[in-house]
C-alpha cells in the first residue's frame, strides 16, 4: 500500500469511529428528549360501568367516555430550565370524563348541572430524559409557571406543592412518560386521584399493532381520600332511614396496565380499573365508581401509526422508536466497525513480512 493510499485510508478510519462516537454521545442524546412542544390528545372508553347518579340518588350503569389533553408550555419549559439548569419540559394536561362522547363545558361555569362527571387540570414539569417528575414551587403572586392540580376550571381552587397538605405536596415519579431507553424494572408512577406515586412492575414484552413494547402493572391499595368538606348523603343510601343525612367517607382503589414503547418511553396503551365506593360506619354503603376503562382503538392506532388531529401531527412512535434507535445503536455500531476495519487494514499491510529480493545465482554467459 503506498503512502497516499494509507493515508486515505487511515482518514476514512478515524472518520467513520468520528461518526460512532457523535452518534452515541452527542446525535442520541440531543434527540432523546421529550419535545417542549409536544400536543396529545388521547380517548379511553368504559364499557358498562357503574357509578353513582347524584340526580337520581341511585347507582346507574352507563358507558364513560375520558378524554385527556396534553399541551407544552415552550416558554415555561425554557424560563425552569435555566433556573435549574437542567433540560425540563412543561406540559399541561386536562382529564374530562363524562358519560357523553362528545362533551363540551358549558359556557358559565355556574351551570352546576351541565359539569362533567369529573374533570382534573394539571400542570407538571419533567426531566426531559427520564421523565421524572421535577419539583417546581415559586411564589405564585409572581410566577405562574409553577405546577399545580384542580378539579375545577376556577384559577383560585389551583392546589399548589405544599409539604404538609393532605391533598397536594407535588408530583412524584413517573407522570406522563417513561425513560427514554425504558428498562424491565420497577419504577414509581403518579396516580392523580390519590395524588401520590406508587411502584408499577415491569411484567412481559409483548407486540401491540406490530410494535414492540413493555407491559407495566400497578397497584393503588384501597384508601379512603382525604376531603376538603365533610361528604354527605341522605341516610336511606346507607340503610338509616331516620336520618336525613350522614356524613359518609370516600375509598379508591385501581389497577393501572401500561403498555410502554421503550426506546422512546411513550404510553401506547392505558387501562384502568377502578373502584371508589361510600363508607359508612367502616363499611362499604355505595359503589361511587366502578369500572374498566381503557384507550380506545384509534388512540392506540395513532399512537403507533401516527395521525393528524386539529392540523399536528401526533403518535407515531413507531417510526419514531426506530430513527432513535437507528441513531442510537445502529449508526454507531455500524460505523465503529467500518472504521476500525479500515484501520486495522492499515495497520495489517504495515506490520506483514516484507518479501526480499532474492540473489542472482546464475552465470554469467562466455565471451566468444
Amino acid at each position: 500500500m503506498g503512502n497516499r493510499s494509507r493515508a486515505l485510508v487511515i482518514a476514512l478510519g478515524i472518520f467513520f469511529v468520528g461518526v460512532a462516537a457523535l452518534a452515541k454521545f452527542y446525535a442520541y442524546p440531543t434527540l432523546a428528549v421529550a419535545p417542549a412542544d409536544q400536543v396529545a390528545h388521547t380517548v379511553s372508553v368504559g364499557k358498562d360501568a357503574t357509578i353513582f347518579s347524584v340526580a337520581d340518588l341511585a347507582e346507574k350503569n352507563v358507558d364513560l367516555y375520558s378524554r385527556r389533553t396534553v399541551r407544552g408550555d415552550v416558554v415555561a419549559a425554557e424560563k425552569i430550565s435555566k433556573e435549574l439548569n437542567r433540560k425540563v419540559v412543561v406540559f399541561d394536561t386536562a382529564v374530562v370524563t363524562d358519560t357523553d362522547k362528545d362533551y363540551q363545558f358549558p359556557e358559565s361555569a355556574s351551570e352546576t348541572a351541565k359539569a362533567p362527571l369529573s374533570f382534573v387540570q394539571e400542570r407538571v414539569v419533567l426531566d426531559a430524559t427520564t421523565g421524572e417528575s421535577v419539583r417546581w414551587s415559586p411564589d405564585a403572586s409572581k410566577d405562574n409557571s409553577g405546577e399545580y392540580i384542580t378539579t375545577t376550571l376556577r384559577k383560585e381552587d389551583r392546589l399548589t406543592p405544599k409539604e404538609d397538605s393532605p391533598f397536594f405536596k407535588g408530583h412524584q415519579g413517573l407522570v406522563l412518560k417513561f425513560p427514554f431507553g425504558t428498562e424491565k424494572k420497577r419504577y414509581q408512577f403518579w396516580d392523580t386521584t390519590t395524588r401520590k406515586a406508587y411502584p408499577i412492575d415491569f411484567k412481559e414484552e409483548t407486540k401491540l399493532n406490530g410494535l414492540t413494547v413493555y407491559r407495566f402493572e400497578q397497584d393503588v391499595p384501597k384508601q379512603d381520600l382525604p376531603l376538603a368538606t365533610p361528604l354527605k348523603v341522605p341516610g336511606k343510601l346507607v340503610g338509616e332511614p331516620g336520618m336525613d343525612s350522614v356524613e359518609v367517607q370516600r375509598s379508591y382503589q385501581n389497577t393501572r396496565t401500561l403498555w410502554i414503547e421503550p426506546v422512546t418511553g411513550a404510553i401506547i396503551k392505558g387501562r384502568e380499573q377502578q373502584l371508589a365506593s361510600l363508607s359508612y360506619n367502616g363499611e362499604a354503603k355505595v359503589t361511587a365508581t366502578q369500572v374498566q376503562i381503557e384507550y380506545d382503538a384509534d388512540t392506540v392506532k395513532k399512537n403507533v401509526e401516527g395521525a393528524k388531529e386539529n392540523g399536528v401531527d401526533e403518535g407515531g412512535y413507531k417510526a419514531k422508536a426506530a430513527q432513535l434507535h437507528a441513531i442510537g445503536f445502529w449508526v454507531p455500531l455500524v460505523s465503529l466497525i467500518i472504521g476500525l476495519l479500515l484501520l486495522g487494514v492499515v495497520v495489517f499491510f504495515q506490520v506483514r513480512p516484507r518479501r526480499t529480493a532474492e540473489p542472482d545465482t546464475s552465470e554469467p554467459a562466455e565471451s566468444v
